[in-house]
């Protein structure tokens, strides 16, 4: 009882899923924990005892600075006060990713018609009648674990595994990690598979532990790419606070009609959505002067799933709009009397004039450059009342004497 404050361990890497205890000495007990990151790494409150176990989460967010090839961790804090308050102590520990979560799945090489190769693309893929390598790194605790059952699963999508030991082909296959720690399948994909993505989930069948991987099934050889002319457009408005609008058409060829059209723009409308031609003929207009649009992709596809994109582009001009002229109303004061109405002129501005009362017995009325001011002929009201008229941008004002009560 009482001394030097200690809490052990000081430092270290500790891996998600695995409980770890900690120690506590010296002080006056009972014990207040707090942890930097409580969702990651869980300490209890408050303790009467000398230890306690926890079991840390899988960090989903590692440290800053961490070399490729690297175990991504994330650093933690523990701080342990006594009762009295006067003594306290702080750990600094990491966690480290556990089972599959941050080793991630690779699909390479991939056997393709036409010469495909996942070399072109960053994105994991698969295309139709070829096969694909996926492999896993079986990485437990840090430690690369061979001879090691894992479970390959078909969760969605238009493919099947092969188990490059036996040959089997089915949904599901299981297979076991060499003496590296690498576990490896075939995923097929038929030739008249259409584009589209696949869900493949690798299972660690001892803890049952699964990571999901989503891919794209490629609907096409290198033969099938299609063609957009031309591919790019740039639609630039007439003034710097106005984005382009306008029209402009492009044609398709290559692949198999028909072709269909899909704007991932509500701004950017493609007409027709489908072309029955070869080539496909199409229109891309872009409808909104407000909002402008940088690389909107519209996306092209034929009959076989081979597909091509043009981007389009709305950008506001170099012109500056001219300056609008001060907001004027005239006459700037009204008197009426119970039930009747009166205008005033409004010029000036940006248009689009709007106008309120500061009584609810007074009325105002905009309509084009005209405002129509109405005493009701029941009620009270103040005998000087506001009408504010405003453009959006400035405000102007006339003053309306009335009589305080109708009739």
């Amino acid at each position: 009882q009482g001394g030097t404050i200690a809490i052990v361990p000081e430092g270290g890497t500790f891996y998600a899923g695995v409980p770890m205890t900690f120690q506590i000495t010296g002080g006056r007990p009972p014990y207040f924990l707090t942890s930097s990151e409580p969702l990651l790494l869980p300490v209890p409150a408050q303790i009467s005892s000398n230890s306690f176990t926890t079991v840390p989460s899988n960090p989903g967010v590692i440290n800053v600075g961490i070399a490729a090839g690297d175990l991504p961790v994330r650093s933690v804090v523990v701080t342990v006060r006594d009762t009295t308050g006067e003594a306290t102590r702080t750990t600094g520990v990491q966690i480290a990713q556990n089972f599959l979560t941050g080793y991630g799945v690779s699909f390479s090489p991939v056997s393709c018609p036409g010469g495909q190769s996942s070399a072109a693309s960053p994105v994991a893929q698969a295309c139709r009648g070829g096969t694909t390598a996926v492999q896993i790194q079986a990485v437990f605790n840090g430690n690369l674990v061979g001879n090691r059952a894992f479970r390959f699963e078909v969760l969605r999508g238009n493919f099947s595994l092969r188990n490059p030991a036996t040959g089997q082909v089915s949904n599901s296959i299981t297979v076991n990690s060499d003496h590296t720690g690498t576990a490896i399948g075939i995923i097929e994909v038929a030739a008249n598979t259409g584009a589209g993505l696949g869900v493949l989930r690798v299972v660690d069948v001892a803890t049952g532990v699964y990571a999901d991987t989503v891919f794209v099934i490629s609907g096409q050889s290198t033969s099938q790419l299609l063609t957009a002319t031309p591919n790019t457009f740039t639609f630039t408005g007439a003034l710097t606070t106005t984005c382009g609008t306008g029209s402009a058409d492009f044609i398709v060829f290559d692949g198999t009609p028909p072709y269909t059209a899909v704007s991932s723009f509500p701004s950017i409308v493609v007409t027709p959505s489908s072309s029955p031609t070869n080539p496909g003929r199409f229109t891309v207009t872009a409808t909104d002067p407000n909002t402008c649009i940088s690389n909107g992709t519209i996306v092209i596809t034929d009959a076989l799933g081979g597909r091509v994109t043009v981007t389009v582009t709305t950008e506001p001009g170099s012109i500056a709009p001219p300056t609008p002229v001060a907001l004027q109303v005239g006459p700037t004061a009204l008197t009426l009397g119970c039930g009747q109405s009166g205008s005033v002129t409004v010029i000036g501005g940006t248009g689009g004039f709007s106008a309120t009362s500061t009584s609810a017995s007074v009325t105002a009325l905009a309509s084009g450059n005209s405002v129509t001011i109405t005493r009701a002929n029941t009620g009270t009201s103040p005998t000087s009342v506001g009408i504010g008229l405003t453009d959006g941008r400035t405000v102007a004002t006339v003053t309306v004497t009335v009589p305080a009560t109708c009739p």
